[in-house]
């Protein structure tokens, strides 16, 4: 099974959603679905979820496991520019885990959420019928869109924007950002905060300037590609222009790396941005251009060659 294909499959059998239910506004195909609610006001919704030997190692400390669970839905949330409002958790725990270990688990997770700004406010267990199974912990979250910019959207990307990305990207497995980082499977992709301060601000600054934005979770090559389909246009990259987070590791292997969860967005070419954001402190660098075509091309001096499906796959 390949990930975008059942994304695929998935976004062309729910496209009649949208057409039965008019609650729906946006169903499946982006970072979000945004759901009316009976005051008329749309409400965004996310489910996201962690397995283990998947996405963190056996060796990975719960208060980290409980920390990516949360932030990962949360860098979602940020795509849209919205901001959260509560979570749900659902975990599978294999049939021996200790008792005090799943205690700990719990707690770690209502900790993240509260660290993170989204109480959790419920959820649900399981357990495998057997042993030696991974952890499956799943989390689901609401949030308000932004109250001016409404949702921001994939498919809004027009030919002659600039591309952006916010941070740097790449060597998240890698890259260990502490020393408490230091085991098997540890690095940023564990720490990452997620971008919600970033959006919230693009979307108060730029308003109808901000065209098209979603979080990098698979890489920055398959999620360029991504807005691209989305949008109808092509996306072309500056090999030279994208910040890495370790620059000897190169740009085509950190353009596929994927969990960079950084923020990448198109906005019009009129639009001006510091180099920082505000506040965060966090980087802006402008990485590309929108062009009419398909794809996404990553130029290397005079060459320029396809990254569309460069990046990782959760599936």
């Amino acid at each position: 099974m390949h990930e975008n294909a059942l994304l695929a499959h998935i976004f062309t059998r729910s496209q009649s959603l949208v057409e039965s239910f008019p609650q729906v506004l946006l169903g499946p195909g982006d970072d979000c679905a945004v759901i009316e609610v009976n005051d008329g006001s749309p409400i965004l919704f996310k489910v996201d979820q962690l397995i283990e030997h998947r996405h963190f190692t056996s060796e990975t400390p719960l208060s980290l496991i409980a920390r990516k669970a949360i932030a990962r839905p949360l860098s979602d949330i940020a795509a849209m520019a919205g901001s959260p409002v509560a979570a749900l958790a659902a975990c599978t725990l294999p049939k021996d885990f200790p008792q005090a270990r799943a205690d700990a688990l719990f707690d770690a997770v209502n900790a993240a959420g509260i660290a993170l700004g989204v109480p959790v406010v419920g959820g649900d267990i399981a357990s495998f019928r057997d042993t030696n199974t991974a952890i499956v912990l799943s989390i689901s979250l609401i949030g308000r869109v932004h109250p001016r910019r409404g949702p921001v959207r994939r498919s809004s990307a027009c030919v002659g924007d600039h591309v952006y990305v916010t941070g740097s990207v790449g060597d998240t497995f890698a890259a260990a950002p502490t020393p408490q980082d230091a085991f098997p499977g540890g690095g940023k992709h564990l720490r990452f905060t997620p971008r919600l301060q970033e959006a919230t601000w693009l979307a108060d600054s730029l308003d109808g300037q901000l065209h098209a934005m979603m979080d990098i979770s698979d890489g920055l090559g398959v999620d360029a590609a991504r807005i691209a389909l989305a949008s109808g246009i092509r996306i072309e990259l500056d090999a030279s222009a994208i910040p890495l987070t370790t620059p000897t590791r190169g740009v085509e292997q950190s353009i596929a790396d994927g969990e960079d969860y950084e923020l990448l967005f198109t906005v019009d070419p009129s639009a001006v941005l510091p180099q920082r954001v505000p506040g965060s402190g966090t980087m802006l660098t402008r990485v590309g251009v929108v062009t009419a075509g398909s794809g996404c091309g990553l130029r290397i001096g005079p060459q320029t060659i396809d990254i569309s499906t460069r990046g990782w796959e959760h599936a």
